[in-house]
């Protein structure tokens, strides 16, 4: 099917990190200090409620930067919790104060499977990921699953546990596109990496397909459409509003990774042994808070796991855990995409 790519403001629109309400046509926003640019935002935009829980965010932020991984569980797990309070305030999402979460331990062995987190009917944590598009009261899941559908760990996670199979595929070019002739419009993107430039591969996937019209480059693009509607009369509104629920949707199976480029994944849907279709941030909260329930309660246990094969995995996940989180909190607290000075586009 001929079709070009959707330009809006002289350029492609791609993925955008904010998950409900991405402003499409704003410049990517280049910051140094994350936290100061939300900060204002909210103070020119929002409560001085929300303002309060995102410095309390910053703060527990930065305590953690001075800890040594065996502690810093705990500032860590307080500053995604006040993030998610700031999200949800600014957005005027009323929430409890209970945390939404238990964790406890099974068995003997020292295991990441054996940490379990189970996830109550309300609370912060509850309205935090409903708030991304996931209704997971009464669900339970082990840390060592959870961190199987982190992408920013994965790499570590296949290293440690041999036999687990890769679930994200790299991609490249993420773009929308549309009929050359007609009003429908859809989401592709380019695999480069020659392991997974198979028909057979996507053919599996759950609403994805390979558009086999393209014959020099191994392009995946969604089956479902949207309408983009250009005709005299229309409106850009209702275009953009198409686009956004469109997005919402998308972003199931796209993951982004926090860096210095854009670091976007195709998440594989054929797997079915510890695979969590649910939202990135909302996985990083549950393993944060079972870690800091560990450094509070049981703190030899915790040793034990820093002392086993997973130690590595673990120390990977708390090192980078909190700017994965915040990097998503504070999109989709201003709709925009904030990079660090230094960023290049990569497509």
């Amino acid at each position: 099917m001929a079709h070009r790519a959707i330009i809006l403001k002289n350029a492609k629109i791609r993925p955008h990190k904010a998950f409900m309400r991405p402003t499409f046509d704003a410049p990517t926003v280049i910051v140094s200090d994350q936290f100061d640019y939300v900060e204002l935002w909210l103070k020119r935009n929002s409560s001085l409620e929300s303002v309060l829980y995102w410095k309390q965010a910053e703060n527990f932020y930065k305590a953690s930067s001075i800890l040594p991984d065996g502690s810093k569980a705990i500032t860590s797990y307080y500053c995604m919790l006040n993030a998610a309070k700031a999200l949800l305030s600014s957005k005027n999402i009323s929430f409890s104060h209970l945390h939404g979460l238990s964790g406890r331990s099974i068995g003997n062995k020292t295991s990441l499977a054996n940490e379990l987190s189970t996830i109550k009917g309300t609370g912060i944590f509850v309205s935090l990921s409903r708030y991304f598009g996931a209704n997971l009261s009464g669900r339970h899941v082990s840390v060592k699953d959870a961190l199987y559908n982190l992408p920013f760990v994965h790499r570590s996670f296949t290293v440690t546990y041999r036999g687990a199979q890769e679930l994200f595929i790299p991609i490249v070019n993420p773009h929308f596109v549309r009929q050359n002739r007609g009003n429908e419009a859809w989401f592709c993107a380019e695999i480069i990496d020659d392991k997974y430039k198979k028909r057979e591969i996507f053919s599996r996937q759950r609403g994805w397909e390979v558009d086999i019209g393209i014959k020099s480059k191994f392009v995946i693009r969604r089956k479902r459409r949207f309408k983009w509607n250009t005709s005299r009369g229309s409106k850009k509104s209702e275009r953009i509003n198409q686009l956004i629920k469109y997005h919402q949707k998308i972003r199931r199976d796209i993951k982004y990774i926090h860096g210095s480029h854009r670091l976007w994944y195709f998440k594989r849907n054929d797997r079915v042994d510890g695979v969590l279709p649910w939202p990135t941030p909302v996985l990083i909260y549950i393993v944060m808070h079972r870690l800091s329930e560990l450094t509070r309660y049981d703190p030899k246990r915790l040793r034990r796991h820093f002392e086993c094969q997973h130690n590595w995995l673990l120390s990977e996940f708390i090192n980078q855990a909190a700017d994965n989180f915040i990097d998503q909190i504070a999109s989709d607290i201003t709709g925009h995409e904030l990079m660090v000075p230094g960023y290049r586009a990569r497509f």
